[in-house]
């Protein structure tokens, strides 16, 4: 199986093309346009399955399969971390989570921009970590501006990820260390003398028993169409992810974790969300806004942001 993660830098409809001729399986573009703009059969090549996110036509991040694997967003996608998309894949062998990943400024909140956004989604979908998951996408991080203000840094990430299994996938592949990455994957402006490491592939460990790839592409064959190149894994996923796309399941298992003295105060607020919960499920998975399923994201996290003080306080 061949995945490849690229920041297209826009208009992807105009040099498809290229990334084609390596033939992947399935791609994750950062800064696509959406489907309205790539027209399918006309300016761009149909998929076989397809999905976008974006607040504007013109960038967002699109998952394209162009072999037999389908897409299905989890119904828990938290629009809090819009540019950090849960999917289950699923092929004829294989099943698997995949992390579609585009991280972003954040001038509200400028702790939580860029690698800061990932440490609060792992924190949201640790549930899902034990399972079979690839994590890929433009991080715009690196080890080197760890000393950054952010509620999580990059070293922060790469330990949380490592605890469960899931490793980078280019440094396990070269032996090497987080911040002394050799080939960049980002050119800033362009300019060879910019060079920066900051697109990844992480995968638990399970994935890529049998092997694995990574293979980065060259400045000379892509800074005329991007400031970033490629990255291309290919391995042979042969695993199959045991779960059930379930809002009111997933919701449970966080709300088991929250402290008995919480439990007890709020058994009402809990008995609500849970039968909310329960509702939702008979609504498809969508990645469009969809008020029930946000307010009630929001009261889980807020309720768990409760948990932590509480027993802080008590503490």
């Amino acid at each position: 199986m061949r995945i490849i993660e690229w920041n297209c830098q826009g208009a992807f409809r105009k040099k498809y093309s290229r990334i084609l001729s390596f033939n992947p399986d399935i791609l994750v573009i950062s800064e696509c346009e959406s489907e309205n703009k790539l027209k399918f059969g006309v300016l761009t090549p149909t998929p076989n399955d397809f999905l976008w996110y974006g607040v504007n036509e013109n960038k967002g991040i699109g998952i394209f399969s162009y072999s037999d694997y389908k897409f299905e967003l989890l119904k828990i996608f938290n629009p809090r971390f819009k540019y950090i998309i849960p999917i289950k894949v699923t092929g004829k062998e294989t099943s698997f989570l995949l992390f579609a990943i585009w991280t972003q400024e954040n001038k509200q909140r400028p702790n939580e921009r860029y690698i800061g956004q990932i440490w609060l989604a792992l924190s949201y979908y640790s549930n899902l970590l034990s399972l079979p998951v690839i994590l890929t996408g433009d991080f715009n991080s690196n080890t080197v501006w760890d000393r950054k203000n952010r509620v999580g840094n990059h070293s922060d990430v790469v330990n949380v990820l490592n605890n469960n299994k899931i490793y980078s996938l280019y440094h396990r592949q070269e032996h090497i260390q987080q911040g002394f990455e050799i080939y960049p994957t980002f050119y800033l402006h362009r300019k060879r003398n910019k060079p920066y490491h900051i697109d990844y592939f992480f995968a638990s460990e399970v994935l890529v028993n049998n092997g694995f790839q990574i293979t980065i592409g060259q400045a000379d064959n892509w800074l005329d169409v991007s400031d970033h190149v490629p990255l291309i894994l290919d391995f042979k996923p042969d695993v199959f992810a045991d779960f059930e796309n379930s809002i009111s399941e997933f919701i449970k298992l966080k709300l088991d974790k929250l402290s008995i003295f919480t439990k007890s105060k709020f058994s009402t607020l809990i008995n609500n969300i849970i039968r909310e919960a329960n509702c939702l499920e008979k609504y498809p998975a969508t990645i469009k806004y969809h008020p029930q399923r946000e307010k009630l994201i929001q009261k889980l996290e807020k309720l768990i942001e409760i948990d932590k003080l509480l027993i802080e306080i008590n503490q």
